[in-house]
């Protein structure tokens, strides 16, 4: 009993000194639950499901088989096959998402990943793949943030799922930040930033590409661009979140 009273009194001391707060809200977290978000806000998280554009996967608010941008012979000239996403981007998923890249919170790849395996397992065209790609940084971003959130995010989705994940491709230009760039700024923007690491054969085999978040797809395209010209078979996408 005494044991009890110390350690709760502890815990009261850490989270005094040391808070555990909501990383959208602000709401204090109690320290013995290892959440991200408060309950109230982990409710407003949106999973991506209902109609959605076949190809690209974005949520289509008034129906029909595809967006405006992958409609009739649209779809055929994508590299990038099939695209989907775990959750929408709204106020809480883009607080952890900021958390994850800009405050080193790796521990959102574990919150994530059982996410994304979800869509996964809902999602067959992935079932064939051999490989799983993580959509890469800049070698000056790397070392300013010290880790590809793609990367840890297919490590994690790795364990669920069992398809290995390897960083099999190279940003070989600093590009300026996509978000405040419309859908052909950012297809200038990232044109010939990408390589297949030497050595890489990717020949014949069916990747999937992760990363944490599709906009406009224009990253996804241009790595499955340099795939598909090294021999892949399909290039397909699964992201943490789609705008």
């Amino acid at each position: 009993m005494a044991f009890k009273l110390l350690r709760e009194a502890g815990n009261l001391l850490l989270h005094i000194f040391f808070p555990r707060t909501c990383f959208c809200c602000g709401r204090d977290i109690p320290r013995k639950n290892s959440a991200l978000l408060c309950r109230e806000c982990t409710k407003k998280l949106e999973p991506v499901e209902g109609l959605i554009c076949a190809r690209c996967g974005l949520p289509l608010k008034s129906g029909g088989a595809h967006c405006f941008n992958c409609r009739g012979s649209k779809a055929a000239k994508y590299k990038c096959s099939y695209i989907r996403s775990a959750l929408c981007f709204n106020e809480p998923s883009r607080a952890l998402v900021h958390a994850f890249k800009y405050e080193k919170y790796v521990c959102a790849a574990k919150f994530f990943a059982p996410l994304m395996y979800k869509t996964f397992k809902e999602n067959p065209p992935y079932f064939e793949a051999e490989l799983m790609a993580p959509v890469p940084i800049h070698k000056s971003r790397m070392r300013k943030r010290g880790f590809n959130q793609a990367w840890l995010l297919a490590e994690e989705l790795s364990k669920y799922n069992h398809i290995p994940a390897e960083d099999i491709l190279l940003r070989v230009n600093k590009t300026k930040s996509q978000t405040s760039l419309n859908r052909a700024e950012r297809k200038e923007n990232i044109k010939d930033a990408f390589k297949l690491k030497p050595g890489i054969s990717v020949k014949g085999k069916a990747v999937i590409l992760i990363d944490d978040v599709c906009t406009t797809g224009a990253t996804l395209e241009e790595c499955a661009r340099v795939l598909k010209k090294a021999g892949a078979r399909e290039v397909l996408a699964l992201t943490a979140l789609r705008e």
